[in-house]
């Protein structure tokens, strides 16, 4: 027999849907806890808005 995992105890395998504006949705395979993620990290190289370009041309 095979125990269901609550949220609570549950170590998460996440399924994230495709990149699609600054979130996610994710779903946990274990559990089917669901959550939101961001797309990306503030100051890595992916997070790139119009303004740090202008920025960035303007102080070269």
């Amino acid at each position: 027999m095979v125990k269901q995992t609550t949220a609570e105890e549950c170590v998460h395998h996440w399924v994230l849907d495709q990149p699609n504006g600054p979130t996610s949705s994710g779903r946990c395979k274990h559990c089917g806890t669901k959550e939101e993620f961001r797309n990306s990290m503030q100051g890595s190289g992916w997070d790139r808005s119009g303004q740090a370009r202008k920025a960035k041309q303007q102080n070269t």
